[in-house]
């Protein structure tokens, strides 16, 4: 019994280091995309205030990288922040968003689909014209922080509120 106990752990572990490594390299790539397309170090980029917004609820979001192609689309990558227990009216997205949560908790639900719950280390894909109904920091203490990377057409926003 015991080597079965010893077995069953190996898996579980061995399953944990490979989500674990698949969200290393989807960061990884993230980040890759915002060296690859500028001129300016990354670190830079990280750290300039350029392209900071910050809303009236305190949601801070940082462009880290813009590309545009010559079709009319732009490519984006955002820091975003969120204060303690912050979220976002009910809202959609012209496109399809892929996030990775660096720091806290985030609760995300749409249009007849369960709450689900995001912590650091996690990946999730925001839906294209979807009604978003719930998204917002769930940690009433600690912000929130994540990077996301969407195409959506130059200009256009990619947070709609109806």
């Amino acid at each position: 019994m015991a080597n079965g106990s010893i077995s069953n752990a190996i898996e579980v572990t061995t399953h944990n280091i490979e989500c674990d490594i698949k969200r290393r390299l989807l960061l990884a790539g993230m980040l890759g995309a915002v060296s690859t397309f500028s001129a300016k170090p990354l670190f830079a980029q990280l750290t300039s205030p350029d392209n900071t917004t910050v809303s009236d609820n305190g949601i801070v979001r940082t462009i880290l990288q813009s590309y545009s192609d010559g079709e009319g689309n732009e490519f984006r990558l955002v820091m975003t922040t969120y204060p303690p227990g912050v979220g976002l009216p009910s809202h959609h997205h012209p496109s399809v968003g892929f996030n990775y949560i660096l720091e806290g908790i985030a609760e995300s639900q749409y249009l007849d689909e369960p709450l689900l719950t995001f912590k650091a280390g996690d990946s999730y894909q925001d839906k294209a014209n979807a009604q978003h109904l719930i998204f917002r920091n769930a940690d009433r203490v600690n912000p929130l922080k994540y990077l996301i990377a969407y195409t959506t057409k130059k200009g256009q926003p990619f947070l709609i509120i109806p």
